[in-house]
Parts: structure tokens; C-alpha cells; sequence
């Protein structure tokens, strides 16, 4: 009984410079930023990737309520109800 890993599939992320990591005589390889589930996981603690990902994507909506509100025809309670 143990731990067994597929070396082929395994990559290996660091917070600190460049790091060679051996197992079985084989390196492992290192990576920078790898992406899980939604998120970029980089080895900084901050990703300027992600942040403009959900910039845009929250860009377009946006501009569709700033169309409704300008719009005249649209009561203000119903403005209010949107937000």
C-alpha cells in the first residue's frame, strides 16, 4: 500500500524560482500557471489573466442596463427593480 502517481501526468507548481523535482530518476515537470475548473492558478498570488477574463465577461451585461436605464420609456420602478 502506497501512494502511486502516473509520472507522465505529473506536473509540479512552485511559488519560488525555478525548481527541479525528481522522482524515480525522472524530473517531473514544472509549470507556471495551470487552469482549475474556472480559475488560472499561477505561482504568483495574484493573476492579472483571471481578472481580465471576468472583466469582460461582466462587460457586456453592463452595457445592457445602461441601455435601459437611459431609456425613457421604461418606468423607474421597473429601473429599480433591475438593480
Amino acid at each position: 500500500m502506497g501512494l502511486n502517481f502516473n509520472l507522465k501526468k505529473a506536473t509540479v507548481m512552485s511559488n519560488v524560482e525555478k525548481v527541479n523535482i525528481f522522482s524515480g530518476g525522472e524530473d517531473i515537470c514544472t509549470i507556471t500557471s495551470y487552469k482549475f475548473l474556472v480559475d488560472f492558478i499561477t505561482n504568483e498570488s495574484y493573476t492579472n489573466e483571471e481578472t481580465k477574463k471576468r472583466i469582460s465577461l461582466s462587460k457586456a451585461p453592463i452595457a445592457n442596463l445602461i441601455k435601459i436605464i437611459k431609456d425613457l420609456e421604461v418606468s423607474t420602478q421597473h429601473k429599480i427593480k433591475l438593480l
